[in-house]
C-alpha cells in the first residue's frame, strides 16, 4: 500500500496491521506505575498532553507544532502477568491522509516509554 495509505488512511494502531512495526508495547510494573510513567512521558514530549485516565484506558493528544492539527492517542492497558500491555491507536481529527505522522506518534510515544522504563 505504500505511499497511497500516506493519502487516504489519518489513522494508525496496534491492534489491526495498519503498519508492520506498529506492535503492542509492554512495560514491567503495576498499572498505577504504567500510568504514572504515560504522564511523564506526556510532560516531556513537546505537543502532548493527557485528557484523560480511567481503569482500562488513557486519551492523549498531540497538537501540531505550526497548524497546531490534533491527533488523538488512545491506549488500552491490560495486565499480563508481572507488566502492561499497551495497545495504542492513534488518529487524527481532521483530514483523509496523515502522511504517516499517527504512526510516528505512537512510535514517540512507545520510545520515550520505553526510555522511562530503561532508567527506572
Amino acid at each position: 500500500m505504500g505511499l497511497l495509505r500516506w493519502f487516504t488512511k489519518n489513522w494508525a494502531n496496534t491492534t489491526e496491521p495498519t503498519h508492520r512495526d506498529l506492535v503492542p508495547l509492554r512495560l514491567p510494573g503495576t498499572l498505577t506505575e504504567v500510568q504514572a510513567r504515560i504522564h511523564t512521558a506526556c510532560q516531556t514530549l513537546r505537543g502532548w498532553s493527557l485528557e484523560s485516565t480511567d481503569a482500562t484506558g488513557m486519551h492523549l493528544v498531540r497538537r501540531t507544532r505550526i497548524a497546531r492539527f490534533a491527533d488523538d492517542i488512545r491506549l488500552k492497558l491490560a495486565s499480563e502477568n508481572d507488566s502492561i500491555r499497551i495497545d495504542a491507536e492513534s488518529r487524527s481529527r481532521l483530514g483523509q491522509g496523515d502522511f504517516g505522522q499517527n504512526r510516528r506518534n505512537i512510535l514517540e510515544l512507545f520510545a520515550a516509554l520505553q526510555t522511562t522504563a530503561d532508567h527506572s
